[in-house]
């Protein structure tokens, strides 16, 4: 089969097209035939060595496909059935995966890091982290697991996110920004975005976003005390990191609420305990998602109440573009790969 491998961590130019081994199913695995593969920075850490893998490695967490072979102890699933991959590989049984929270699983591993992702025409996966794909197409469906579970979890499972909250969200453009614009907004909230330059405001305008500021056009905690007459926002969802934690508390209301989940911008901050106490502000950490979050924004994506955006959908011998493109920041919205 064709995949987009690297041999050694390093840049996009690590990435090449070639030819590898076609995987084949153990106990209680499938293999699929890759119909789409989202592109994340979880791919870009991968690649650069941030996560630590396997060498050579295939990266690629999002990924949509039908099922082509099974393995032993294979029961349910038959081939032809059309599927998308959970990408949190979990034991099952440690006492978060019996909560249902599998994304804290104290063995956890994610598809595409602790094992060869989908970056290829043919990926071996657990058969029990399919979902079949029911009414939704595969293209869409691969723009969902990273960037819709993830800020579902946020701002539903964390945040609690409702109507009457105005919520701030970091980065609105990108793949996940896009998709908590259209979680909050689905939620009934008043969503304030923020971008980096004036070509993006269009486009989280026309995912649901009442206002957009534009990062470079000024200071930003003064331009959302004006947008809340002096209050602030009462959830604040930053997934930049360490360098964006200050002005995002000083953002947040009395007893406001901040979800954090991406370290971008750097993995340390500094900041003021004492408003944080005496404002009895929140700070809570967001680490991927449950399966019940993929099903939950699987199902409002089918009914077309979450519609993800495509900004570019290439073809897998073009992975290495895809990286520049997310790494550039010039999103708008989701990259997709298709073999």
């Amino acid at each position: 089969m064709k995949a987009a491998q690297f041999e050694t961590p390093g840049g996009p130019e690590v990435l090449s097209y070639r030819d590898v081994r076609d995987p084949e199913p153990g106990a209680s695995e499938v293999v699929l035939r890759v119909s789409f593969c989202g592109v994340n920075r979880i791919d870009v850490w991968a690649r650069s060595g941030r996560y630590k893998t396997s060498l050579p490695h295939i990266p690629g967490t999002d990924i949509s496909g039908e099922v082509v072979a099974s393995g032993p102890g294979v029961k349910g699933t038959l081939p032809g059935d059309m599927v998308l991959v959970y990408p949190v590989l979990s034991d099952g049984s440690c006492v978060y995966c019996r909560q249902g929270r599998q994304n804290l699983c104290l063995s956890r591993g994610f598809v595409g890091i602790a094992t060869d992702g989908g970056y290829a025409e043919l990926v071996k996966v657990p058969v029990d982290n399919l979902i079949p794909l029911g009414g939704l197409d595969p293209k869409t469906a691969a723009c969902l697991p990273v960037n819709f579970g993830t800020a579902w979890n946020g701002l539903v499972g964390k945040a609690g996110v409702r109507g009457g909250d105005t919520v701030l969200v970091w980065g609105a453009a990108g793949g996940l920004g896009h998709a908590a614009v259209q979680v909050a907004k689905h939620l009934g909230a008043t969503v304030i975005a923020v971008v980096g330059d004036d070509r993006k405001s269009g486009f989280v305008k026309s995912l649901g976003a009442d206002s957009v500021v534009v990062l470079k056009s000024g200071d930003l905690v003064e331009k959302v005390r004006a947008l809340t007459d002096g209050v602030g926002v009462s959830v604040v969802f930053d997934h930049v990191g360490g360098d964006t934690w200050p002005t995002s508390l000083d953002c947040l209301a009395k007893g406001g609420r901040m979800v954090t989940l991406g370290l971008t911008s750097g993995a340390k901050a500094e900041l003021d305990v004492r408003r944080v106490y005496q404002d009895e502000l929140k700070l809570m950490g967001v680490y991927g998602q449950s399966r019940e979050d993929l099903s939950a924004v699987m199902t409002l994506a089918a009914s077309g109440k979450l519609k993800p955006a495509v900004y570019r959908n290439l073809p897998l011998s073009s992975a290495k573009e895809a990286h520049e493109i997310v790494e550039s920041r010039e999103v708008q919205g989701k990259v997709l790969l298709s073999p």
